[in-house]
């Protein structure tokens, strides 16, 4: 399955888009949710990219000053996609372009005028669930340098969405 594909072609049926879920496949969440290898075998259906270190500049913060100042920000993006049974082809148009990823996180992060970094980190993954359409993200978000008198440390935020 290409992971640009539309949901309604997805090959893997209602299941994988929250229809009626089987016994077995319950099993496997409670499993999985318990620490178990089970959790190891369900993350092996998915492959993904990992694009880290994405560095942009943008406009957020609590206070007004920070927001108008603006400040670097660092993103990591993981974009899950099926695994197939065959290989695919050595082309670009089988895969996500790693390029056009990082320039939609830059771009949505220099639009963003959010006050918290969990606002900006959740917009941005589901920004990239709405334009590549895969069955994951993560999210990793980072201030590099917070301008706040006697602030020491790099925050950062964490967010996983699901389709």
């Amino acid at each position: 399955m290409s992971p640009r594909r539309p949901r309604s072609a997805d090959p893997r049926g209602d299941n994988a888009r929250g229809g009626s879920v089987s016994p077995a496949r319950k099993s496997l969440a409670r499993r999985s949710q318990r620490g178990s290898s089970a959790a190891t075998s369900a993350n092996s259906e998915l492959d993904w990219l990992r694009l880290r270190g994405i560095e942009a500049y943008g406009h957020l913060g609590v206070t007004q000053k920070e927001r108008e100042m603006g400040q670097r920000l660092e993103a990591d993006i993981e974009i899950a996609y099926t695994r197939e049974s065959q290989r695919r082809p050595d082309s670009i148009d089988a895969f996500i372009d790693y390029e056009e990823l990082s320039r939609l996180v830059r771009g949505q992060i220099a639009m963003a005028r959010c006050r918290l970094l969990e606002t900006l980190a959740e917009e941005l993954a589901l920004a990239l669930l709405a334009e590549f359409d895969p069955p994951r993200v993560r999210v990793r978000l980072r201030k590099m340098h917070v301008p706040v008198a006697d602030f020491s440390g790099c925050p950062e935020v964490e967010v996983e969405r699901v389709r």
